[in-house]
């Protein structure tokens, strides 16, 4: 029940052609990345009748069940904050008939986090519920025939649709998204994805007192307002990691996206009315514009991740890993949404802090305060030593550094913004040890992370061994699921 133009656009062998093994490989390729096939088998044999030199060829395809309907219970680890969710699932494979999937999933999750109060750890948790649903399609849907040029790379276009409400400690907040995007492969390591258009709508509401009174005075109050992204943004990822493979490996990622530019120039152009208010501390006036009564945002922002994997032997390993980051908010919304910010901290970051506790830069949020910390740039780096100890059971020693920062001086967190002349004497660093248990399907890992050097010490007091006896706030520890890098 396939459309055949869909087989004769895919397949690299044409009749009259010569053999060549390529084109077998890359037939096959094609066809076992539509996800529709439990297996893709490609065979030939001497056709007498046409000549001694001629091929028959004949591809055999056992397709997978049409339509399924699934229900899952799965871990969750969200910057090192453990959780449970459940999804209902239902799938569509070849919906119009060119093997195209659609897919429609409802979650509800609940995470664990916690917080530090007077010495005692306080727990609660996220609430989250949503449904997505998304189409995919096995070449690129667009104008033009120029996009032709790119089915040798196997290319997607997807459509995705979603809502989901999430009720967090302090604010509850609805994300509704719509994004058509592009997913090819030029080499058997080399991933692109393209969002043309990628829109989210944000709104918060039912804020906490406590957390309301904490940032009322500061600039980034701005980024906790209803708001919508207008995107479009571009990632590349080059791997060289290979599954059940003990080999030394390369990782590559390189993420670029901007919004709001192309709405300010509509705006503008149409001649739109702009709404005025003044900022959090009521000094500057600004003027901007909105869509469907929301102030849209406008920023740009880049981010560059490389890691390295060093396979000693079959019992010990080196992994390092580089990141750097920027988003520059300009023109309608001077301030990047909250949600596009960067953060540290946590299983994934600086370890020997928690999740959102650390920076920007020497700032120091107040005490008892929500772990909330985000800002504009981030600069981090890790260096893990992995080692076999019994069985599934596997140790590490490593070494996490970096911070981040605000771009300018509208941020008025002291202490905050990226300054060429300080910023390194602004690095964090953090040190600590962990178990990894290899249950084949996951991997749960447990880190414990101690603050070597803290930049919201006094000046000059930043190091803490040599200056302070260490305390509880000095550790930490990370329950997540799989590696950290």
């Amino acid at each position: 029940k396939y459309n055949p133009d869909l087989f004769v656009s895919l397949s690299s062998l044409q009749k009259g052609n010569l053999y060549r093994l390529e084109d077998v490989r890359k037939t096959f390729d094609a066809f076992s990345g539509l996800n529709q096939f439990r297996y893709v088998n490609i065979r030939f044999w001497k056709n007498e009748l046409a000549g001694s030199n001629k091929l028959d060829c004949i591809i055999n395809l056992a397709p997978m069940t049409k339509q399924s309907v699934s229900f899952d219970i799965e871990g969750t680890n969200t910057s090192g904050n453990l959780g449970v969710a459940g999804n209902l699932n239902y799938q569509h494979r070849n919906l119009f008939r060119n093997a195209e999937i659609f897919r429609i999933n409802l979650k509800g999750a609940m995470e664990h986090q916690q917080w530090i109060e007077n010495n005692i750890i306080n727990d609660f948790n996220t609430r989250e519920a949503g449904i997505e649903s998304s189409l995919s399609i096995p070449r690129l849907v667009g104008p033009g025939n120029w996009f032709r040029y790119f089915d040798k790379y196997l290319p997607q276009t997807v459509f995705t649709l979603g809502y989901n409400y999430q009720d967090r400690p302090d604010y509850t907040r609805t994300i509704s998204n719509f994004k058509i995007g592009y997913n090819w492969k030029t080499t058997e390591n080399l991933w692109h994805t393209f969002n043309i258009i990628d829109f989210n709508m944000v709104n918060l509401y039912a804020f906490d007192p406590g957390f309301i009174n904490l940032i009322k005075d500061l600039y980034i109050k701005s980024s906790f307002t209803d708001h919508l992204i207008f995107a479009t943004n571009y990632s590349m990822v080059y791997n060289t990691q290979k599954l059940n493979e003990h080999n030394n490996y390369k990782y590559l990622k390189f993420s670029f996206e901007s919004a709001g530019n192309v709405l300010n120039l509509l705006s503008s152009a149409f001649g739109a009315d702009k709404m005025e208010s003044s900022d959090t501390l009521g000094i500057r006036t600004s003027n901007y514009y909105e869509i469907f009564n929301t102030r849209f945002a406008q920023y740009v922002k880049a981010d560059l991740e490389f890691r390295y994997g060093l396979m000693v032997d079959r019992y010990n390993s080196v992994v390092g890993r580089i990141f750097a980051g920027v988003g520059i908010p300009f023109g309608n919304f001077d301030v990047l949404p909250f949600e596009k910010k960067y953060f540290t901290g946590g299983a994934n970051g600086i370890r020997a802090w928690q999740v959102r506790s650390l920076g920007p830069g020497t700032y120091k949020a107040p005490t008892n305060a929500y772990p909330n910390q985000s800002s504009d740039i981030k600069l981090e780096a890790n260096l893990e030593y992995r080692f076999r100890l019994i069985k599934m059971m596997e140790g590490a020693v490593f070494l996490d550094a970096g911070n981040i920062w605000a771009i300018n001086d509208k941020d008025n967190r002291e202490g905050a913004k990226f300054e060429i002349n300080k910023f390194y004497k602004q690095i964090a660093i953090g040190t600590g040890i962990g178990f990894r248990f290899d249950f084949n399907y996951f991997v749960f890992r447990l880190d414990l992370g101690m603050k070597l050097r803290d930049p919201s010490q006094e000046f000059g007091k930043g190091w803490i061994i040599g200056n302070r006896k260490l305390n509880n706030d000095d550790f930490n520890i990370s329950f997540a699921i799989g590696y950290p890098f």
